[in-house]
């Protein structure tokens, strides 16, 4: 591209419309980057911190329920009722699924554990794909958007300079058979002349008209 030193331009508002339409990309492209970046953050940060903190929490419930539950049951085996141990059913169940609730919860902690690895590898390989394109967002198309932006300027500056009348004339060339080029020519206003044709007699004579034969005349004054 350094090496034109031309161009053969035929709409200026095409230019103008395809600048318009890199700055309407630009803007759509780095918001919807922008959202992207943004929900990926907002994903890894509750994977780090948010769930881990959750289940945390929920261990430690689950713990003490087992605890109390363990306690409950062990306070009725002691339990006799006319001579005769309690089956304790119930303190049997709660004890059941308080350990269940443990396991889930454990479950759950090294699922957060196994996603949050997950979730930082593809947010990884996810930034490092979109970096180029990224750049190209920063740098080169406000790039483009400023260099058609001169363009436009020095066209319209050119065209206020020279806005006399400009035409196209074919110039055939002898290696075209025919063919013809284009050659744009500027056209000068023309300055009208009044016309002069003198006229000739049958005799041969040239009449230059009465202006002419008044000047002829001795002492005749031009400025009469």
């Amino acid at each position: 591209m350094s090496g034109l030193t031309s161009a053969n331009v035929q709409s200026v508002e095409a230019i103008k419309e395809v600048r318009t339409a890199l700055i309407l990309f630009q803007e759509r492209a780095t918001t919807a980057m922008g959202d992207l970046r943004q929900k990926i953050d907002r994903t890894i940060a509750w994977l780090e911190l948010d769930r881990p903190n959750y289940w945390q929490e929920q261990e430690r419930r689950a713990f003490d329920l087992v605890a109390s539950t363990r306690v409950a049951l062990d306070t009725c085996r002691l339990r006799t009722v006319a001579g005769r141990r309690s089956d304790c059913i119930e303190e049997k169940k709660a004890f059941e699924k308080a350990k269940m609730r443990m396991e889930y919860v454990r479950e759950k902690q090294q699922a957060v554990r196994k996603w949050m690895v997950q979730a930082g590898k593809e947010a990884n390989e996810y930034r490092s794909r979109t970096s180029s394109f990224q750049r190209t967002l920063e740098n080169d198309v406000p790039l483009m958007i400023a260099q058609l932006g001169r363009m436009i300027e020095a066209i319209e500056g050119y065209s206020d300079r020279n806005s006399r009348f400009v035409t196209t004339v074919p110039i055939p060339t002898p290696d075209d058979q025919g063919e013809s080029t284009s050659s744009i020519i500027e056209a000068e206003p023309q300055r009208e002349t009044p016309a002069f044709s003198p006229a000739v007699d049958e005799g041969g004579a040239i009449d230059v008209g009465p202006h002419q034969a008044a000047l002829d005349r001795p002492g005749t004054d031009v400025n009469e």
